[in-house]
């Protein structure tokens, strides 16, 4: 979330955002500062978890030491479908749907919110 105004202690805020793949964990930091979100990162591979930071900057110099969070690229469409769908009717209003995944989480290429039914 930006700062609000009252916060800003100097004219001009900016937000210093950097980013890494994850994996690598000890690899360079990429940076771009911005007036604001959003920060639109191209050219990453599919639902990759990254380590973010940002920092704000302004005439009075940088903000505190920000706390590294993980994030992910964007999703795509899933690799893998249901299989083994089974239905059990429970009574006149309900049933119970289930089923199973083959393949790795990674080919689900995003987080599973559901399937529609």
């Amino acid at each position: 979330q930006p700062l609000a105004p009252g916060e800003w202690n100097a004219a001009e805020v900016r937000y210093r955002v950097q980013w890494r793949a994850q994996e690598l964990g000890v690899g360079r930091w990429h940076e771009e500062t911005v007036g604001g979100p959003p920060v639109v990162v191209g050219g990453t591979p599919t639902f990759s978890p990254y380590e973010i930071r940002v920092q704000a900057v302004n005439d009075a110099g940088k903000g505190p030491e920000p706390l590294i969070i993980v994030g992910y690229s964007g999703e795509d469409l899933p690799l893998v479908y249901p299989e083994n769908v089974g239905v059990e009717i429970l009574n006149s209003t309900s049933v119970r749907v289930r089923w199973s995944l083959p393949g790795p989480p990674r080919d689900l290429r995003g987080h599973l919110r559901g399937f529609r039914v």
